[in-house]
């Protein structure tokens, strides 16, 4: 009896030792491998999917666009050919304009305005004399044409019109022609409605074309009102705008 009393105790100890160490391993090698997913982040996956290629910029246009009427060729093949090489350069064609006073200082402006300034660039040179006194024209070295007043206004102002001498004009002329530029010579509107005035005029639009000189004919030009200042001795603003569209027009196609 005690020895069966013995073996049941035992058997009760066995189980309690195994259920001591057995069953503790068993939960803490549970723990040890639950242990991971506690430190693994408890915030969502995140929605965003991969970084997307941002769609190619379109790349703005380098080259500046070219305006409609810098394409239009000059009459003057020689003209024309100076003012390829300047787009190609993108340099415009420099105008040297010589003109007397009765011009207003506006004059430049509207050329400018007529032709564009990426076109050409003007500048004024000022001419004080009439024709009889016209010696040698200094103009800009780096100019590729020139516009000559051709005096009819300031030979009537000065009273020598009947000693005209439009020799000097066609020496003066010559003389920058050979240096390079391209020149032109620019007749007057009658701005005094006077009969001698008109027949100079009138003669200078025959001689010089039918010699062969570039000469821009303003003989015709009408405004409603004043043509002249004579307060201040200037052509009035309308005048000067027509000269600038006849300019235009004879130059440009």
């Amino acid at each position: 009896m005690k020895k069966a009393l013995i073996i049941i105790l035992l058997v009760i100890f066995g189980i309690g030792i195994y259920m001591n160490f057995g069953m503790g391993k068993s939960v803490e090698e549970t723990t040890i491998k639950e242990a991971p997913a506690s430190t693994a982040s408890a915030e969502p996956p995140s929605e965003e999917g991969p970084d997307e290629e941002e769609a190619p910029q379109e790349e703005p246009e380098t080259a500046e666009a070219t305006n409609e009427e810098d394409m239009r060729p000059f009459n003057q093949e020689a003209l024309n050919g100076i003012h390829e090489e300047a787009v190609a350069e993108n340099e415009p064609v420099i105008i040297d304009v010589v003109i007397p006073s009765y011009y207003t200082e506006d004059f430049v402006d509207l050329l400018t305005q007529q032709f564009g300034k990426s076109r050409i660039e003007f500048n004024r040179v000022d001419l004080d004399a009439a024709s009889p006194g016209l010696e040698t024209l200094t103009v800009n070295e780096n100019s590729d044409g020139v516009i000559i007043d051709a005096l009819q206004i300031m030979d009537y102002n000065q009273e020598v019109l009947p000693d005209r001498e439009a020799e000097r004009l066609e020496d003066a002329y010559m003389k920058l022609h050979d240096a390079g530029k391209v020149v032109y010579l620019l007749g007057n509107p009658n701005v005094h409605q006077h009969e001698n005035l008109s027949q100079v005029l009138e003669a200078d639009a025959e001689h010089f074309p039918e010699h062969d000189y570039y000469y821009i004919d303003n003989q015709d030009i009408t405004v409603e009102d004043a043509y002249y200042d004579y307060d201040s001795g200037v052509l009035t603003r309308p005048v000067e705008t027509r000269i600038a569209q006849n300019i235009h027009e004879y130059m440009i196609e």
